[in-house]
């Protein structure tokens, strides 16, 4: 039996993090997810071989096989898009090299699913796809389905702005061959949205529930890839204690740590530094004198400066944080990019290599986004800016308008 890894997509949501690698190698607690999927099925017997559907950045997918998991006991095929082509469409292109009943499995999940108890329930109904489903509290989000008691799936809606249901499709399938005769070849086709409601209403669909206790997150959004490391953290915590600092890591007697947290190998930190909750500190970082860092993912390779407070923040790989630099409420700062000193940022995104010199950001005011458009600003700032860089950013933005993308992504630029 063949298992499809579908790693091509872009991550639009996941940017600036995934501008400088594919959506499959987003990393937690500093593990490739793609690794994650694959030492999963290396204990599924039924799989001998493993398909990557990959078209963005295929090259770095490909490199991580090459060096980090040439040992990999199970084969492991490429097969390239030439174009974008979504989820149908990279599900026809592997028809090759498929069998009769095949794993599908979307490479921005992050699950400890077993996935062979699908493969099972698979066998044991008469259908043509089976779909792993799990609990979430948020369904609008996703794909909703409605389900018998028999596990047959009566309903399909992705994306529903009214769910009927709190039930989700979790991207794992297993699908059958015949499937894929009725997807055009070289298109761009939604598997969840155009093949997947078509065998629902033949009632060829069934739905396996995760049992409790299994975990799930698509890492479609830095929201989701922080939430990802607080189940991580949380599995670290009940399994080997509050935190873990690898051997070769320094850190000082005089520094405070509050679990659940995470220190990789090769950090270095300073005198003084506070480590609260759920806060992993990537390989080879650097955090001076009395930082304070809380509820942060640093990738790694960081240079955190003296008094340089992180607190609810992702920082990618080789973010350089100046002294007494506040970053706070989501910010998200792509790789290596440099924020000088005494700057504060709220709630944006750093695209990768940046410089940011001064406040040159327009923030996005997270009011009811019909009331507000750009060129209107609250006299207060709503994000409880200090009175006088809220103005600074008032007259930047007046001066040069942000374009919409870089309203609706809140870019500093």
């Amino acid at each position: 039996m063949k298992a499809v890894i579908l790693a091509g997509g872009f991550g639009t949501r996941l940017r600036p993090l995934s501008s400088t690698r594919p959506k499959p190698m987003i990393p937690v607690l500093g593990k490739p997810n793609l690794q994650y999927i694959l030492e999963a099925l290396e204990k599924v017997p039924e799989i001998d071989e493993v398909i990557l559907s990959v078209h963005y950045m295929r090259g770095e997918i490909r490199e991580f096989i090459d060096e980090k998991m040439s040992d990999y006991p199970k084969d492991i095929r490429f097969v390239n898009d030439p174009m974008p082509l979504e989820t149908g469409g990279a599900l026809k292109n592997v028809e090759d090299y498929v069998s009769d009943d095949f794993l599908v499995i979307y490479g921005d999940v992050f699950t400890n699913f077993g996935y062979r108890e699908l493969i099972k329930a698979h066998e044991e109904n008469e259908g043509l796809i089976t779909v792993a489903v799990t609990k979430v509290y948020d369904p609008e989000r996703f794909g909703v389905i409605e389900v018998e008691e028999n596990g047959k799936v009566l309903h399909f809606e992705e994306k529903p702005k009214r769910p009927k249901s709190n039930l989700v499709d979790a991207g794992i399938y297993m699908v059958n061959k015949k499937v894929l005769g009725e997807i055009p070849k070289g298109k761009e086709v939604y598997f969840e949205r155009e093949i997947l409601p078509k065998f629902v209403e033949r009632g060829e669909v069934f739905a396996y529930r995760m049992p409790k206790g299994t975990y799930w997150v698509d890492l479609g959004t830095p929201e989701d890839f922080f939430y990802a490391h607080q189940i991580a953290l949380d599995e670290m915590a009940r399994e080997n204690g509050y935190f873990h600092i690898a051997e070769s890591a320094e850190v000082p007697e005089d520094v405070e740590i509050q679990g659940p947290v995470y220190i990789d190998k090769g950090v270095k930190i300073g005198r003084g530094v506070k480590i609260k909750a759920y806060s992993y500190i990537g390989p080879n970082t650097v955090v001076e004198d009395r930082a304070y860092i809380k509820r942060s993912v640093l990738i790694g390779s960081d240079i955190i400066r003296e008094r340089a407070e992180l607190k609810d923040t992702i920082l990618g790989e080789g973010v350089v944080v100046g002294r007494d630099v506040i970053i706070k409420e989501n910010a998200v700062i792509g790789d290596y990019a440099k924020i000088y000193d005494g700057l504060v940022i709220y709630g944006a995104k750093v695209l990768p290599w940046k410089k940011v010199e001064e406040y040159e950001a327009y923030i996005k005011i997270k009011l009811d986004p019909t009331k507000v458009r750009p060129g209107q600003y609250p006299d207060r700032c709503p994000l409880g800016l200090p009175e006088c860089i809220y103005k600074k950013f008032k007259a930047i933005a007046g001066e040069k308008p942000p374009c919409d993308e870089c309203i609706e992504n809140q870019w500093l630029f």
